[in-house]
């Protein structure tokens, strides 16, 4: 407090008889002025404590707490005293729940000025930080009313100034009332004048204050109000706090475009209104139409309305007048676009055919015009099979439809249009598809599918009773799952491939293929059970897997059961090419993979097993035959092993030619290479024969068996070879071989590494490595010769060395693959292979010729040095 001393007003105390003089005495008095504070939570705050902090113009901070109305009205209030007479304050008020957490705060943009004498006015909001998510408006933020006075004599005058912003960034209008009195406003700022004497009626004024607005409105017509009392007389108290309230009008739903929809056709208002204030708000809706028409009930949020009559250039708005209780309001507009029923006209309707089968592909084909050249739309659907992407176009549209499993019985397959023009009116098109394939059986379900641009999609595992036809020219993508064989509840043992192809081009992606059950009937030929099968068809067969393709347990003899079977052996075929990359083959009853006929075929990554060893039948891993073209690389083949004496079983096997009848091609042009051969009783087998006494080919047909890693670890069956060649001039070559199962020295009677058919008795040596290109001064790839006959097959040397010369006196030979070892001068070829694998340093620029001597016979190659 400020002291101030007393004035005088006669002089000098005479206290004593002594003479005295007592000091002046001194008061302590608190200066004249202040506020009153008055804060209006929004509905969706919930305090438990409000309190305001006063910042004095010394910097001294005052808090204090604030109480709420005792009449049960929300506001709290308070007195904010000054520090010094007539000070500006700076002020800030935060809402506080029962955790102690601020969830709302006021800060005032210019700090209060505190009268000399009286009271100031202090009308605070706090609010959070942000406002309702998801709106496209939001209602103004009220956060203060500041008044000169908060008491007034009949006839004296107010000076308001509110303070206002928007979340939105809208420039915002003011609009003030009062329940008596004059008021003369501009934007925030505004005086009001109270009743005079003659004026004052009732008196009920100087009992409660008069009751003042500011109604705050942004330019999208978002608006807020804040409304509280002001003392008005001479009676000592304040204004009643019960009817300060600060409220948010509804915000509509944003204006979107005009709906169409169709004379006399009902719609569903979608728009509603949102109050910000919360719950507690329940808002009332009164709706109007400027067409004519009928709403269900007007006073529904989401009433239905019905257009009666087509208004002029098809304009209706459904007007909602949307009001929250508190005094808030705002309209909630829709627009339409009602038209009298045109529908769209179907002009043309094409089918590329009547009937399918499964697999077909049919092409559905419109043309279509609109009365009002609207817009169009169209929507394709089937009660079968898949109905692929449309292709549309401003005045038609192309689908195409497959069903590539069964047909339910009694059920005739239809591809449905309906073409629906902007205004909603709709036009239908059926196109029956007589059905000529398999019908379901009684425990079965089509297998269900997505047809879209390049492929159809298994959309979830699959039991099919009879094949599965990838339609031509398509990727049948598994998705991951499973397509299984079954004969449960058919009638009849299981026929035919799971899968096939229906054209002339098909692919497999990522599915797995599996049977269960399966009675064990030998069937031939189409019937044969196969895991994929491609007839005819160039395509690629990728990440499958094929497990368990078998019959009775894995236990039959039927010669069927292929995991995957390649044919193209159709008289006159042209080649097609196939590739098998990256599948799993496991529990297969026949073979893994199977490829006959003039194919170009990629082998490659694959593995596959045919858990042996077994004593019912001789299973093969891979088996090329009959004019098979291509590269088996980087495939890991095991298990194919058969017990009994009758046959043996091999994991890749080679065969052709006319001793196995008439018009059988030869296999030409394979490479061999890198595979990993396990447990197998013949790792490679090259069976190609002529005549019916077995004979090999007249002529080399350029098949290479290299650097492939065979092994078997003990004797199963009564013939056993890493490689068994009845070829001519076929290369094998750096092949590694191991396992007693291979080794002549402890089975000599039954294991053979390396077991060729020879062709007469005299010898020679031969390259079995192309020529090659090196550095002068470096060390060559490896230069390999070999013992051979004299048609080329792998044959012993009477003289196992082979002498090593070369054109050019400083070249030198190396076993070492990096020269690092001293020269030599020869090569022995005693191992499995007949082969001496030597490197070669050159020292000049230039072509240097390589001579190999063996039993007295010289053969060169030249190599060319840079």
């Amino acid at each position: 407090m400020k002291r101030i001393h007393l004035v005088h007003l006669v002089g000098a105390l005479l206290l004593s008889s002594l003479g005295c003089v007592e000091e002046e005495p001194e008061f302590s008095v608190a200066p004249s002025g202040g506020a009153r504070l008055v804060v209006e939570l929004p509905r969706t705050v919930g305090a438990s404590r409000v309190t305001s902090t006063v910042t004095h113009a010394s910097g001294a901070t005052e808090a204090t707490s604030l109480t709420l109305d005792p009449e049960g009205g929300r506001a709290w209030s308070a007195v904010v005293k000054p520090e010094a007479p007539g000070e500006e304050v700076g002020l800030r008020v935060d809402a506080v729940d029962a955790s102690g957490e601020v969830v709302a705060t006021a800060r005032l943009d210019a700090k209060v000025k505190l009268p000399l004498y009286g009271e100031a006015l202090v009308v605070v909001v706090p609010q959070p930080e942000s406002g309702m998510a998801g709106l496209s408006n939001h209602a103004p933020l009220i956060h203060a009313v500041i008044g000169s006075k908060a008491r007034v004599a009949l006839g004296e005058t107010v000076a308001f100034q509110a303070q206002a912003r928007d979340l939105d960034g809208d420039a915002l209008t003011y609009a003030w009332s009062a329940s008596s009195g004059t008021l003369e406003c501009e934007e925030a700022a505004c005086t009001w004048t109270a009743l005079r004497p003659a004026d004052a009626g009732d008196g009920s004024e100087a009992r409660d204050g008069a009751l003042v607005e500011v109604r705050v409105t942004d330019a999208r017509g978002a608006r807020s109000t804040l409304q509280f009392r002001v003392a008005v007389g001479t009676v000592r108290g304040d204004a009643a706090l019960t009817d300060t309230r600060f409220n948010r009008s509804p915000v509509p739903a944003a204006i979107g475009q005009p709906q169409p929809v169709g004379l006399n056709t009902q719609v569903q208002v979608s728009a509603t209104a949102t109050d910000e204030d919360g719950p507690l708000d329940v808002l009332t809706y009164a709706w109007s139409a400027t067409c004519e028409g009928r709403f269900d009930d007007r006073t529904l949020a989401l009433p239905v309305f019905t257009p009666t009559a087509e208004p002029p250039a098809c304009a209706c708005q459904l007007m909602g007048e949307v009001k929250d209780g508190f005094g808030g309001s705002t309209e909630q507009v829709v627009h339409l676009c009602v038209r009298a029923s045109a529908p769209p006209v179907v002009e043309t309707a094409v089918q590329s055919a009547p009937s399918a089968i499964s697999g077909d592909r049919v092409l559905f084909t419109v043309t279509t015009t609109d009365p009002r050249s609207e817009s169009l739309t169209y929507r394709w659907t089937s009660n079968v099979g898949a109905v692929g992407t449309a292709v549309t176009s401003g005045t038609g549209s192309t689908v195409d439809w497959t069903e590539v499993s069964c047909v339910p019985a009694g059920v005739t397959p239809a591809v449905e249009l309906v073409v629906t023009n902007a205004s909603g009116a709709s036009t239908r098109q059926s196109f029956p598809v007589e059905w000529l394939g398999r019908r379901c059986g009684a425990l079965e379900t089509a297998c269900a599918t997505t047809l879209s641009p390049g492929q159809v999609t298994l959309r979830e595992d699959c039991v099919t009773q009879g094949t599965v036809f990838i339609p031509d020219g398509l990727t049948f993508n598994g998705a991951a799952h499973t397509l299984t064989a079954s004969e449960d509840g058919a009638g009849d043992h299981y026929k035919g491939a799971v899968l096939r192809n229906r054209g002339t081009v098909a692919n497999v992606l990522d599915l797995t293929v599996t049977a269960r059950n399966l009675s064990d009937v030998c069937d031939a030929d189409a019937d044969r059970l196969r895991g994929i099968l491609l007839e005819g068809a160039s395509g690629t067969i990728e990440g499958a897997v094929v497990e368990d393709l078998h019959q009775a347990g894995n236990v039959g003899g039927c010669q069927e059961g292929f995991a995957i079977d390649v044919r193209n052996t159709a008289p006159g075929a042209a080649p097609v090419t196939v590739i098998i990359r990256g599948n799993r083959l496991t529990g297969y009853q026949k073979a893994g993979v199977v490829v006959l006929g003039p194919v170009d075929v990629t082998v490659e990554d694959n593995l596959i097993d045919g858990l042996g060893p077994t004593d019912r039948i001789a299973r093969i891993g891979i088996q090329l035959a009959y004019g098979v073209s291509g590269r088996v690389v980087g495939n890991a083949v095991k298990g194919n092993a058969y017990l009994l004496e009758s046959d043996y079983s091999s994991g890749i096997l080679v065969l052709g030619g006319s001793y196995y009848g008439a018009g059988r091609a030869l296999c030409h042009d394979l490479l061999i290479q890198q595979n990993t051969l396990t447990e197998n009783d013949v790792g490679v087998s090259l069976l190609q024969a002529e005549g019916d006494d077995f004979s090999p080919p007249a002529s080399s047909q350029n098949i290479a068996v290299l650097a492939n890693e065979l092994s078997k670890e003990a004797l199963t069956n009564n013939y056993q070879a890493a490689v068994s060649d009845n070829g001519t001039a076929n290369l094998i070559s750096r092949n590694r071989i191991s396992g007693d199962g291979y080794d002549p020295a402890v089975y000599p009677d039954n294991a053979l590494a390396v077991d060729v058919t020879t062709q007469g008795e005299e010898r020679r040596v031969g390259f079995a490595t192309p020529a090659r290109t090196l550095e002068a001064g470096t060390c060559s790839e490896a230069l390999v010769v070999q013992g051979w006959d004299l048609v080329g097959n792998l044959a012993t040397l009477s003289v196992p060395a082979v002498a090593l010369a070369a054109s050019d006196a400083g070249a030198t030979f190396h076993l070492r693959p990096d020269c690092s070892d001293a020269p030599v001068t020869e090569v022995v070829l005693k191992n499995t292979q007949r082969e001496g694998i030597f490197y070669l340093r050159a020292s000049a620029a230039g072509v240097l010729t390589v001579t190999a001597t063996g039993d007295g016979v010289n053969t060169t190659q030249d190599q060319t040095v840079r």
